[in-house]
């Protein structure tokens, strides 16, 4: 696996405030996309507190301002998945695979 870095842009809401996933720019040496993840790929439990914190603050949710244990879910289940999107999305490597 090449290595690759991310930053989590903000959040994305529907039309009524609800949350529905992440913007996430993505790079390595050679590519750099942005990413809309969905929030399913959170636990639920860490995706009803994001969107708490979201309703909180009439300001951009900042990511590094939550506390380490909910920093480190997303981080865990963001990476597993992004993972899997540069191997697809910048490699093509996902083909004929078992994921």
């Amino acid at each position: 696996m090449n290595k690759y870095v991310y930053q989590i842009q903000g959040a994305l809401e529907d039309n009524g405030h609800n949350l529905i996933g992440l913007r996430v720019l993505v790079c390595d040496l050679y590519n750099f996309d942005s990413v809309d993840v969905p929030i399913e790929i959170l636990d639920r439990e860490t995706a009803k507190y994001l969107a708490f914190r979201l309703k909180l603050t009439e300001d951009a949710l900042v990511i590094q301002n939550l506390p380490n244990g909910v920093i480190n879910k997303i981080r865990l289940l963001l990476g597993k998945y992004l993972d899997k999107w540069v191997l697809k999305n910048f490699y093509g490597e996902l083909q004929g695979r078992k994921t």
